[in-house]
């Protein structure tokens, strides 16, 4: 029996559940008391570690030279199966072993990506690195290999891809485009041309992230930073030299950091001194402008060489957008409805500055702007925190009990095995069904730590859910104790590890979380919810391996559910009296966060609307040359762009001469012409929390619960259960298909063209 089926055979019983919340915070159940203490207590201790096994459950990675073996004998399983698929199969057994041979790579590389990043032994980090670097070199072999690419596209244009589910079908499209993205089409010459060009955009790409800021220095009065923080202003001191000027005045020189140029820019009472430091941080590095505009460059070319207009074009032509001016489209109908919000925040704070009878006249400049919103702030005082509600046992003792009422599974504290783990603050929780089967792992490393302070909050995949009864047998091929037994098949449990970096537990008290902090645990584990439950017998397109334009949506979703006081009742409870969370003084919070929201807004659709024009086919326009620097001259123009000039907003959000901001938009290198996912998912994730789960918020709780099992069962069934298996337009389609919108609406969107993405960018756009 599937857990489909399952699920709704307990429909009833879960949805009387829902309904007792005014108790529900309580934390009575043994399972409930065991899960809250793994996270809200110190972890037990050494006696977790050993050799007896190796990381994630794995034996061949039981030390670092084993890892180092793990990495060769995965190369020579992956031979003999690339030898298979060279022999010729039919179309389905084609796709089956192309999948069987990304998953026996990947099951090794994506470790030692984790291991690269969060564990704390140097011996492990190089071999990971070494173990890293040899299956991408031969994994970027693979892809020029012109016998598998035949094979494949025979698979897929043969008579036999009538055989393959859609599923299949999905992985087989995926696999194509990364051949043909790999230039393995092209005639030598080209080819050659490609490799070229696809090395100098990594090291350019390298070197743009590497670019330290090189803000200038400028002077700025001592007697300036009397109205900053006390901790602000000694750490101004001690890390920039002070000198006497020829008046007497003692000024200190300062090359403005983030830390040092937030602090100014809230508290400093001189516009003067903020517009001189506003200006020197923002300057950006010529070395930075100088990479970035040549990686931006190389994209362009390649993408031309494969046969797009532009890397824009490249890049979503397998993605949700499918095209440069659909995403323009888009941005631009959300624009329509989020300008007046940030005119609105805007005039708020004009009439701040006019109430504080402030001398300074005429617009208000970017310099200005978080000084007077943290004035704004000041007249109402401090709220109480919420984090004495929200510890982070109790948090994920919430998830849990969303989980359940949603899809029916649950999170159960496991104690790992000696060796299983990289740090004494893992936590491993499994995540079990109604029946009591297990769906998956997820190894929690949350609390900060000096080895991975590089990393922010992350989702690793660590092993995808797969259907492995009818793999091809290989000699020496792995298997391991997430490979369990389910309605007649074999299959391979998902592995994921969740980063945060939250404070640890403290000597008799517990972490405890913010708001903002609940809601990315919350955030994270969106994505391993969908691991978990994305599992369509196939590796390349389980879970979250989906289009990166609608792979945030159901994480995104998730965040409403952190803000839900239908939600927060099942868990926000007082770390000490137990006492639920007064929805007053949440809602008093919500108001605050809200009130400036709109700017963040502003900063979305600018980053995204920037990263478009960067990626364009002529940024600067038609048969304009691109001279040094014309990346930022991009910058400029868009701010006079009608999307965002003109109105109150236009001069307190524009363009300062002289600056170079995008030279610290990181996101240029991975997110290059996708960085509007994050506003797409977020439009769609509160269009289903309105129209399928009925949403509250905290400003407005609804007398219907959106912790429904009928809603979380259709989100399970047309969209978490494909991962990336089904077109997501389709996806979206059929789950917003529940009456609630007009049919010719549902059919556009699921059509998933220029149209559909209007209609999206249509839809209310929340905050942020």
């Amino acid at each position: 029996m599937g857990i489909a089926s399952r699920v709704r055979q307990r429909l009833t019983v879960r949805l009387r559940s829902v309904r007792m919340l005014s108790t529900a915070h309580e934390v009575t159940r043994a399972d409930d008391v065991q899960l809250r203490d793994l996270f809200d207590q110190a972890a037990p201790g050494p006696g977790w570690f050993g050799q007896h096994t190796g990381l994630l459950m794995e034996e061949r990675f039981a030390s670092p030279q084993k890892f180092r073996q793990a990495g060769q004998d995965a190369q020579r399983t992956a031979e003999a199966l690339v030898q298979k698929v060279v022999e010729g199969e039919p179309a389905a057994q084609t796709v089956k072993l192309l999948d069987q041979l990304s998953d026996t790579l990947c099951r090794v590389m994506d470790v030692a990506e984790l291991v690269r990043q969060v564990h704390p032994d140097a011996r492990w980090q190089e071999a990971a690195e070494a173990v890293y670097g040899d299956l991408l070199t031969y994994m970027n072999g693979l892809n020029t290999h012109v016998q598998l690419y035949k094979q494949l596209v025979a698979a897929l244009d043969g008579p036999d891809a009538r055989s393959l589910s859609v599923a299949a079908r999905a992985a087989a499209l995926s696999f194509r485009r990364d051949f043909e993205r790999s230039g393995i089409h092209l005639p030598p010459a080209a080819h050659a041309r490609f490799v070229t060009l696809s090395s100098r955009i990594h090291d350019w790409a390298r070197a743009f992230v590497r670019s330290s800021p090189e803000p200038a220095r400028t002077p700025v009065p001592v007697d300036s930073l009397r109205t900053l923080s006390a901790q602000a202003t000694a750490s101004i001191l001690q890390a920039h030299p002070v000198r006497r000027r020829s008046d007497g005045v003692a000024v200190v020189e300062i090359a403005p950091d983030d830390y040092t140029a937030h602090a100014i820019l809230r508290d400093c009472t001189d516009p003067a001194v903020r517009e001189a430091v506003y200006s020197a941080w923002q300057r950006g590095a010529p070395a930075a402008e100088h990479a970035l505009e040549n990686m931006l460059q190389d994209r362009r070319e390649l993408a031309r060489l494969v046969g797009f207009d532009s890397f824009a074009h490249m890049a979503l032509d397998d993605k949700m957008a499918r095209a440069p001016a659909h995403v323009d489209g888009f941005l631009q109908t959300l624009a329509v409805q989020a300008r007046p919000r940030w005119d609105a925040a805007a005039q708020m704070l004009l009439k701040a500055r006019q109430s504080a009878q402030s001398e300074v006249q005429g617009p208000l400049r970017p310099w200005d702007r978080d000084y007077w919103v943290a004035r704004c702030a000041e007249p109402a005082g401090a709220l109480p925190s919420l984090a004495d509600y929200f510890s982070l046992g109790r948090v994920v003792l919430g998830l849990s009990r969303v989980f359940s009422q949603l899809f029916g599974v649950t999170l159960r504290a496991v104690e790992p095995q000696p060796g299983e783990v990289w740090h004494a603050d893992v936590r491993k929780l499994n995540v079990v069904d109604e029946e009591g089967q297990v769906l998956g792992v997820v190894y929690c490393d949350v609390f900060a730590r000096s080895s991975k302070a590089h990393v922010g909050a992350a989702h690793f995949t660590a092993r995808c859910a797969r259907r492995v009864d009818n793999d091809v047998c290989i000699e020496s091929m792995p298997s391991g104790p997430t490979v369990v037994e389910r309605d007649g098949m074999r299959l391979q449990l998902p592995v994921v590890v969740l980063i945060c970096n939250f404070a640890p537990p403290a000597s008799g008290a517990p972490p405890l979380l913010g708001w903002a902090d609940v809601e990315t645990i919350f955030h994270e584990m969106g994505h391993a919810v969908h691991s978990m439950l994305g599992q369509n017998g196939f590796h390349n397109v389980a879970g979250t391996r989906c289009s990166v334009d609608f792979v945030e949506l159901p994480s995104v979703l998730m965040e409403h559910f952190a803000r839900s006081p239908h939600a927060l009742s099942l868990f926000a409870a007082h770390h000490k009296t137990g006492q639920p969370l007064p929805p007053d003084l949440l809602r008093q919070h919500a108001a605050r966060r809200h009130k400036f929201a709109a700017f963040d807004l502003h900063a979305q659709l600018f980053m995204s609307a920037l990263d478009q024009r960067l990626h364009a086919s002529e940024p600067l326009g038609s048969a304009v040359p691109l001279g040094s620097g014309w990346s930022t001259q991009t910058l400029a123009r868009l701010h006079a762009e009608p999307m965002f000039a003109g109105g109150p907003a236009s001069s307190l959000l524009g363009y300062v001469e002289n600056t170079a901001w995008q030279t610290r938009f990181s996101h240029l290198v991975g997110y290059g012409a996708c960085y509007y996912s994050y506003l797409l998912d977020r439009v769609m994730a509160a269009r289903i929390w309105s129209q399928v789960f009925g949403g509250d918020s905290p400003g407005l709780q609804s007398s219907v619960s959106p912790l429904d099992r009928r809603a979380g069962q259709r989100l399970h069934d047309e969209l978490l259960r494909w991962g990336g298996g089904r077109d997501p337009w389709h996806c979206l389609a059929s789950v917003l298909d529940n009456g609630s919108a007009p049919h010719s609406e549902i059919e556009a969107i699921s059509r998933g063209d220029q149209k559909a993405m209007q209609i999206v960018g249509s839809w209310h756009l929340p905050d942020l």
